[in-house]
């Protein structure tokens, strides 16, 4: 397994999100079987809650966008560019506290666990620098092939 450490492109071009919902601040590291994702947590997080700070199930988005942007690497070197996907559901979905603080920072690795055409799933673990676990959970994805013409059909199917 080779794993690229540096000269990653910024999360906001491999996946179909822009601040301030871009959540996923950087790629720290990428194989075709894994990503390491890295988010700091910050006040002006549209999830943080002053007082309080981030509620811990945010990091089922940020398992969701380091997935996504796992696929938008790999696109990347094909030389397309980043596709929509849908979050079809999680198994096993865990957090081990219920608030993150400003300024942790959160390392998410995702490992693919399934790629049967269009459909994917990950097992994913949210863990702050030190290594401490803060979530953990399998997650299935739909990309479909050509977004556009699915929507499309979607659209149809409702109208009629």
């Amino acid at each position: 397994m080779t794993v690229q450490t540096s000269s990653f492109h910024w999360p906001g071009d491999l996946v179909p999100h822009k601040p301030p919902m871009l959540l996923v601040d950087e790629v720290i590291a990428h194989a075709a079987d894994r990503i390491v994702t890295r988010t700091q947590v910050t006040e002006d997080n549209p999830f943080f809650m002053p007082g309080r700070g981030l509620p811990s199930y945010v990091t089922f988005e940020i398992m969701a966008q380091s997935i996504s942007a796992h696929d938008g690497e790999l696109r990347r070197q094909e030389g397309l560019g980043p596709a929509i996907g849908l979050l079809l559901g999680c198994r096993k979905f865990t957090v081990t506290r219920d608030w993150l603080h400003a300024g942790e920072s959160l390392e998410t690795e995702a490992v693919p666990l399934l790629h049967d055409g269009e459909l994917r799933s990950f097992e994913c673990v949210v863990r702050t620098a030190a290594g401490v676990e803060i979530s953990r959970g399998a997650i299935n994805v739909f990309r479909p092939s050509d977004p556009d013409a699915y929507f499309e059909e979607i659209s149809n199917r409702h109208a009629s």
